[in-house]
């Protein structure tokens, strides 16, 4: 599987103007590789695909990385210099997204004074790109990880009572989703009660829920290295009217997206179909985020679903749809789901309750 990808990614060197690569991005390096090890560089050309790591990565990346020649060292801009002399590359491509200032002139000072003759050519989101489009082992996992994840939204929904503490409550989810098999969590847990609520990545502190709280609860769960992401608001107590409104209001807007959304729509269009149904409801002031990101191997990637995509939305991607709104003072509400974009719907992966 990891081969198909990297075929693909040396298929597009010509437009790219490039005849070798070096991938530093963490995700891109899995991606391609299959390699899970924390330090690792790829140098992929036509005739040649090697992994430069060191020793204490060395048996792990023999065993991940088979379509790779594992090459061990800590000499990485020697590692660098040998392979693009010994294959001819004359134009190398680099990661610039992931790669820092002071490495680019480290290399380009080293390459020069080996009087090594090739061209620094930055690249920008070139595997992001091809990461949009999930292949069937990436579904198969995304599914996987959102079912994990609405068990544990299924406990958050069981655990939230007057008296909890959202510090301790969040602790508890991350604590399961490790007991039911995952990696861990996909990103720090939100548990946002009361006026925390009007914060849309609160971090969970030391507030005692009480009845007549509406409480936020974002988690996500990591499954073999790929994300999952859900939010589900929850009330404490019998709900009042202004949070069935708003609450209303928000799965109104979710409802528009998931019924309307295809491939071939841009992210924009995509985001006013939740974004229009808030506005006319009176709270477009409320809704500051967009609808929702792309998930796989990073927790946030692409496409987006918010105003500034103008891009098209491709058959295959994944995304977030999660519209809110937030009300200083009060709190909030917000619902996401995961859904994957097909020709003329999308499928939804989530199933918890609303």
């Amino acid at each position: 599987m990891t081969s198909n990808r990297t075929d693909l990614l040396i298929a597009s060197c010509a437009e790219l103007d490039v005849d070798g690569m070096i991938v530093t991005g963490e995700a891109n390096r899995r991606y391609l590789s299959g390699f899970t090890g924390s330090s690792g560089t790829l140098l992929i050309s036509v005739n040649a695909r090697w992994l430069v790591t060191d020793s204490r990565y060395t048996e792990q990346a023999g065993r991940q990385a088979i379509d790779y020649d594992v090459i061990e060292s800590v000499e990485l801009l020697q590692q660098i210099k040998c392979w693009v002399v010994s294959l001819g590359v004359s134009r190398l491509g680099f990661e610039s997204e992931h790669t820092s200032v002071k490495q680019l002139q480290e290399l380009t000072d080293f390459l020069a004074a080996e009087q090594c003759l090739v061209t620094l050519v930055p690249l920008e989101d070139v595997v992001e790109a091809q990461r949009v489009v999930k292949d069937k082992a990436e579904l198969n996992l995304l599914t996987e990880a959102v079912r994990l994840a609405d068990d544990v939204m299924h406990c958050a929904g069981e655990w939230l009572v007057s008296g909890v503490v959202e510090r301790d409550l969040a602790a508890d989810l991350e604590h399961h989703m490790r007991k039911l098999g995952g990696d861990g969590p996909s990103f720090p847990t939100i548990v946002a009660s009361g006026p925390n609520g009007a914060m849309a990545h609160h971090s969970p502190g030391d507030r005692l829920i009480t009845n007549g709280d509406s409480v936020i609860v974002d988690l996500g769960v990591k499954l073999d290295g790929y994300c999952s992401d859900i939010t589900r608001t929850f009330y404490v107590g019998g709900s009042d009217d202004r949070f069935r409104e708003i609450y209303g209001v928000v799965l109104s807007a979710q409802a528009a997206v998931e019924t309307g959304m295809s491939a071939g729509m841009t992210g924009k269009t995509a985001d006013g179909l939740a974004r229009q149904v808030i506005v006319d409801a009176g709270f477009g002031d409320c809704f500051g985020h967009g609808t929702g990101h792309g998930v796989g191997l990073e927790i946030h990637e692409a496409p987006t679903v918010s105003p500034r995509n103008e891009g098209r939305l491709p058959v295959g991607a994944v995304t977030s749809v999660e519209p809110g709104i937030y009300v200083p003072g009060w709190g909030g509400v917000r619902i996401e789901d995961l859904v994957v974009i097909g020709d003329d719907c999308v499928e939804v992966l989530t199933q918890s309750a609303k």
